[in-house]
């Protein structure tokens, strides 16, 4: 056994519940308490002690939205989501291009030109023919929604035409039906499906980088979906099982299954929540509509500019109710990507026709723009709401002004979703924000933008009090995880996951929440981070 003592262990099993110590065998809690109790009880049985030097410990921090294949990509690619204008962006993708053989395909990352002071448009096929004429480069964008190609890339997509990809997506044409070079949603398949496929080696080297920093950010675990992009569902899921384990890299994976991915999930002999310590399979995943800042999220008002601009609606009804009877059939429930609030609707409407089975829950992924209707009509359903706060930090106030003064009144609605009834669980969606948990908090909080974190609070009566915050990323994701007994809070029984820091976020400045930093990291036991 392993005593864990001198610190303050938050249990999040109620707000304040605290202990000084606690017993850990096999990978689990085995007792908590005082540690002269527990010395007292279990001396005969005590092979390890470790002092933690009055620091603080939570039960571990799980990621409940996130990338991580794309994460670990977006870690070693050239990635721009810190440049400050466009004329930034172009030169580091000049200067990385410089550095290739004239033919050399070049993946670049994140680019979010909300950011930029210079000249806020999209990355355009003639930007990048500037770059280069030879070297096909792809550019995409921080929302996953669209991307950015050159010529020379486009000269290697067989066919490039609206039958080039399955529906769902926008080949971005100017007034005079010319090619911008912008590819949106479905349609970034073409572009990015040309590159050529990834090899187990590095799958495996991906998740190592992605794992290796988030465990520096004091996660022990995510819920993650990235069974389609890559090799597809068999060879990924093994690259998955060829490097996460106890005896590999400690860390807890829990996968969603895209809804491309379904026949293989239903040809496999694998099934929903497993019971694998390590790896497991969760809900099926679907793409509703886009992103506002990409102007396709699905709004019942439309946007600021154009009023008649709705949005995209990447299924049709039926296609989208026959997909959710296809994860019933093969006894999945559904995750749903929604950001519109008129895609919150249609999807309310199609999930309470047809509920998932007894004790699952369907995941309403992101979903920011909702109105008290929405919310009502939602009542009762078995769902859960997997949310990021950073992302209201990072899209307010750009969003408000791109979506206009017919915006939904209800924005990233937090707590009237929690005074509702719904769980909430918390992510980032890294690689799109950075994958830091107290800056989801702070977030949560605070309810101010990056663009100044000090000022204004945006919709105050939505903000989570820290313990609310914190439990997103503890009972919360152990709820989205079908884990409330196993994980979430230090209790016996429960798994050996601590994220461990230096300072009480119970016990400082709410502004001062982003500066928090894990000191160590415990996944089953082992100290798998610890901060130099």
């Amino acid at each position: 056994m392993k005593l864990w003592k001198n610190a303050t262990f938050y249990q999040m099993t109620a707000e304040g519940d605290q202990v000084s110590a606690v017993l850990t065998e096999n990978g689990h809690i085995y007792a908590v308490g005082e540690a002269r109790e527990l010395e007292k009880q279990y001396a005969a049985n005590i092979t390890e002690t470790i002092d933690l030097e009055e620091k603080v410990v939570f039960p571990g921090f799980v990621d409940a939205h996130i990338h991580l294949l794309w994460y670990g990509q977006a870690l070693e690619r050239l990635n721009l989501n810190q440049t400050t204008t466009k004329k930034e962006a172009l030169a580091l993708i000049a200067e990385r291009t410089k550095q290739l053989a004239s033919d050399e395909w070049l993946f670049v990352e994140g680019y979010d030109e909300n950011k930029w002071s210079d000249e806020q448009t999209l990355i355009s096929l003639a930007d990048l023919d500037e770059v280069s004429q030879t070297n096909p480069i792809l550019v995409r964008r921080i929302d996953y929604h669209s991307v950015s190609i050159n010529s020379a890339l486009q000269a290697h997509i067989a066919d490039f035409s609206e039958n080039g990809f399955d529906g769902g997506g926008e080949i971005v044409r100017d007034k005079e039906g010319n090619f911008t070079g912008i590819l949106r949603d479905n349609a970034t398949t073409m572009a990015i499906d040309s590159f050529p496929a990834a090899t187990p080696s590095e799958l495996s080297a991906w998740l190592k980088i992605a794992i290796t920093d988030l465990w520096s950010k004091g996660i022990t675990g995510a819920h993650s979906e990235d069974l389609h992009y890559f090799t597809g569902f068999t060879s990924t899921l093994a690259a998955f099982r060829n490097t996460i384990g106890a005896n590999k890299m400690p860390f807890r994976a829990h996968l969603l299954v895209h809804h491309a991915e379904l026949a293989a999930f239903s040809a496999s002999n694998e099934s929903f929540v497993s019971g694998d310590a390590f790896l497991e399979l969760g809900a099926m995943k679907i793409f509703y509509d886009g992103t506002v800042g990409s102007r396709t999220a699905l709004m019942s008002a439309g946007y600021a500019d154009n009023l008649d601009e709705k949005g995209l609606q990447i299924h049709s009804d039926q296609a989208f109710e026959d997909l959710v009877n296809a994860a019933r059939k093969a006894g999945l429930p559904v995750a749903i990507h929604i950001l519109g609030d008129q895609a919150f609707a249609n999807v309310i409407r199609t999930l309470r026709a047809n509920p998932p089975r007894e004790g699952q829950y369907d995941r309403l992924i992101h979903t920011p723009w909702l109105t008290e209707a929405l919310i009502e009509e939602a009542a009762g359903l078995p769902v859960l709401f997997d949310i990021q706060p950073q992302f209201m930090a990072s899209d307010l106030p750009w969003a408000l002004e791109v979506l206009g003064e017919n915006h939904p009144p209800l924005a990233f609605a937090w707590k009237t979703l929690l005074q509702a009834g719904f769980p909430l669980a918390g992510g980032s969606d890294a690689p799109i924000e950075v994958p830091n948990p107290f800056w989801g908090i702070h977030a949560a909080v605070t309810r101010t933008a990056n663009a100044d974190l000090d000022g204004v609070e945006y919709w105050p009566e939505q903000a989570l009090t820290v313990f609310e915050a914190i439990q997103l990323y503890t009972k919360g994701a152990a709820f989205a995880g079908y884990k409330t007994t196993t994980r979430g809070q230090i209790a016996p029984g429960f798994v050996a996951d601590f994220t461990i820091l230096a300072e009480d976020p119970f016990q400082m400045k709410q502004a001062d929440l982003r500066q928090v930093s894990a000191m160590m990291t415990v996944v089953d036991e082992q100290i798998v981070y610890q901060k130099k």
